[in-house]
């Protein structure tokens, strides 16, 4: 069994490594599909961005490491990882200017946020029920085999 130190060194390398994955493709999507002027933003100021999308990725991915331990309850664990996620992303976001704030556009902005919110909750939601219908495979094949 690892230790718990070794596992949130883990998650948090994996959030790392996720978040510069994601940096890096949407620098490639921006560059080479006619959006050039947001990529020669990102490369003005290449530091904050990059340091922006790997504590988003630590935020995101290295928090997932709360669902290795037996406590809290999964739905406080589903809901401190969302919570930490979001709670980090969206001032970075909004100060990176990766989600245009004004005044105009606040509905906007409230708008994303909902929108990945349901993303969230729909992708906890398929790796919940894969993961229970597998359980069900398995405790079905162990009382076969009993």
């Amino acid at each position: 069994m690892k230790s718990a130190l070794q596992m949130i060194i883990k998650y948090t390398l994996s959030g790392i490594s996720l978040g510069c994955t994601f940096f890096v493709l949407m620098c490639l999507f921006y560059s080479n599909l006619g959006e050039e002027y947001i990529f020669m933003e990102i490369c003005e100021d290449f530091t904050k961005q990059a340091i922006g999308a790997i504590l988003v990725g630590i935020a995101c991915g290295g928090t997932a490491v709360i669902y290795q331990f037996d406590q809290p309850s999964n739905l406080i664990k589903t809901i401190l990882h969302f919570c930490i996620g979001m709670g980090v992303f969206y001032p970075v976001a909004l100060y990176l200017s990766w989600i245009p704030y004004h005044s105009d556009q606040i509905i906007l902005t409230i708008l994303q946020f909902l929108l990945s919110c349901f993303i969230f909750i729909a992708i906890w939601s398929g790796f919940y029920f894969f993961n229970r219908y597998e359980a069900k495979k398995i405790n079905h094949r162990l009382k076969e085999l009993e």
